[in-house]
């Protein structure tokens, strides 16, 4: 690695590097080469994703019942792409020499600011440039698609990304540069699948003759391809600290084959884009999304209680004691992944929610707090079976809702908050109070009224100072705290604003003024940046605590975005002659 002069939320513009230039010259000359593009088109990914367009088809097919309720549904909400403009507009305000390098710094910000939030034991330096690389695939992804974000062309985003990715070296590097050629190069395939099949003459003839729908194992493969996450977690786990996990020098993170635990903690980070996505997925057209996937193959009982188990995936891994090392880092980068996707505008949770709880009739009754209120009940009994997957082989869910009693849920849900707010070896004592800090927030969702729950926000900003007290107190005997204190103030500050604007606010608070989930994401981002500045020792556990505090409040407080999006498209889907109260039978043990 190299040194840049780039410094994220701070810098009036990236520089210019030729160096840079040829390496991404050369990049896409590889991408687009006969060779690769062959090798692609005859690969085993590409065969799982025409399967799965075949899938596509058939549910968004002429006289699909499900297809049509959810047609519906996304047309209920704002559509997705075009968030650049706004976030252009405050990069002028705040730093931005012009137009053009507003947005060039937001295409690099917006990729560092997923490794972050992902990889929160990380060096800031390396988590920038890491982001860079990733604008590669973006510039392919986003560019000129039909969600585009508004940033500018694939030029821009190659421009974006030379000063950084040039600044990368090393094995893990040189073999997730080509990983990424390879991972655009199935973006592209995928596109032009897409294109050229649709639709397909006879989906249903083109699905038997591939053997059927792809396995969630096959789909996993294919997913991992097609959302870069090979390089991804190359780059991530061949860097310090994360070297410790990895097996061969190159980023290889063998305990994830060996601790099914760990691995489905891994996958979570593009779960949680798939429930998030469903709508507006469905909307696009888009090929990959697990959670229409199961719905089609499967049927609604693959997705009834789909977000409940990936809360579930979660506290799983941090419960496990089979030896191998990295649950605490992976079970990091799944919380980091939902907080990351909750507070960024390309995905908008918050107005989804928001359109969809005051759009009237039965949609507001699906997705609208005041006429389901806080459900506890599934995510305190939520159960996994064994497995490396969420399904099993024909789709079935493999997880399910023990018997614990009413009486026990809050308690159970406060402890699992305690242990995702502060890292193994904590002291019995700060993880006790952190469950009482927990236990207060939960037991208040219950209790209080829909239109309350904003006010509500002082009891988890609670919850993150308790955990990041540890942090704090300790640094006392260090030369200088006011840093370290900063940082909290400010995360604090936005624990209470994510939860106030995106978690009780959609439905029952005003819609915001345009640009707030704008200024809510840049503040939030910037405020983490400014956490890596910090020693390790502070900074590692000031992160977890705000992760996992958020995380806490978006799957365990009964009110949560993933949740109530699952549980209300669910109860959509269901036709209203099948159950009086339209709510489908949650799975039981297998």
């Amino acid at each position: 690695m190299t040194a840049t002069d780039y410094r994220p939320y701070e810098s009036s513009r990236i520089p210019g590097s030729p160096d840079g230039d040829r390496l991404c010259a050369e990049f896409m000359d590889a991408l687009f080469s006969e060779e690769v593009t062959k090798s692609v088109q005859e690969s085993g990914p590409m065969a799982v994703l025409a399967a799965t367009e075949a899938v596509r088809q058939i549910l968004a097919g002429p006289g699909n019942p499900v297809g049509d309720r959810l047609a519906a549904l996304a047309a209920a909400i704002p559509a997705k792409g075009g968030e650049a403009g706004p976030i252009i507009s405050e990069y002028l305000a705040r730093h931005a020499t012009d137009a053009t390098q507003a947005a060039l710094m937001a295409v690099r910000d917006y990729w560092g600011s997923i490794n972050t939030f992902w990889l929160p034991r990380g060096t800031g330096e390396f988590l920038d440039l890491f982001g860079a690389v990733f604008i590669l695939a973006s510039a392919i992804d986003y560019a000129g698609a039909s969600d585009d974000s508004g940033a500018g062309g694939r030029d821009l985003h190659v421009r974006a990304a030379a000063e950084g990715a040039v600044a990368v070296a090393g094995r893990a590097a040189d073999l997730a540069l080509r990983e990424t050629v390879l991972t655009c190069g199935v973006m592209l395939a995928k596109d032009a699948l897409r294109g050229d099949s649709v639709p397909l003459p006879d989906p249903h003839r083109y699905l038997a003759d591939a053997g059927g729908a792809p396995t969630p194992q096959e789909y996993m493969w294919a997913r991992w391809w097609d959302a870069a996450m090979l390089p991804y977690f190359r780059l991530g786990f061949g860097s310090p600290p994360y070297r410790t996990l990895d097996d061969d020098g190159a980023g290889t993170f063998d305990a994830s084959f060996r601790c099914h635990r760990i691995r489905r903690a891994i996958d979570n980070s593009y779960r949680y884009n798939e429930i998030i996505g469903i709508l507006t997925d469905y909307a696009h057209g888009e090929t990959c999304n697990e959670a229409l996937l199961a719905v089609a193959a499967g049927g609604l009982r693959a997705l009834t209680g789909y977000a409940t188990a990936c809360a579930r995936v979660v506290d799983d891994v941090l419960a496990c004691d089979c030896g191998e090392g990295g649950h605490e880092e992976v079970a990091e980068t799944a919380m980091g992944a939902l907080a990351w996707y909750v507070v960024t505008p390309r995905y908008d949770v918050r107005a989804q929610l928001h359109a969809l709880s005051t759009t009237g009739g039965d949609c507001q009754r699906a997705f609208s707090l005041s006429a389901g209120g806080p459900r506890l009940g599934s995510i305190a009994r939520t159960r996994l079976a064994d497995g490396e997957m969420l399904h099993g082989l024909g789709w079935e869910p493999l997880w399910y809702e023990d018997d614990t009693p009413e009486t026990r849920w809050v308690d159970q849900l406060a402890d699992r908050a305690a242990r995702r707010v502060v890292t193994a070896g904590t002291g019995t004592a700060t993880t006790g109070a952190c469950a009482t800090a927990a236990h207060r927030a939960i037991s208040a969702c219950v209790t209080t009224t829909p239109d309350e729950l904003p006010q509500l926000a002082p009891l988890w900003r609670e919850l993150f100072l308790t955990a990041a007290a540890l942090t704090t107190d300790t640094a006392a005997v260090a030369t200088d705290t006011t840093a370290a204190h900063d940082v909290v103030t400010r995360l604090a500050g936005l624990t209470s604003r994510i939860w106030e604007h995106t978690i009780a606010g959609p439905g029952i608070a005003p819609a915001p003024p345009g640009n707030a989930d704008t200024v809510l994401s840049i503040d939030t981002y910037h405020a983490v940046w400014d956490s890596y500045s910090l020693p390790p020792r502070q900074g590692i556990p000031i992160r977890r605590a705000f992760i996992g505090t958020l995380t806490s409040s978006m799957e365990l407080s009964g009110i949560g975005p993933c949740a109530r999006l699952v549980d209300g498209i669910v109860s959509a889907l269901t036709p209203q002659d099948q159950d009086q109260d339209r709510t489908p039978v949650r799975p039981r043990r297998p």
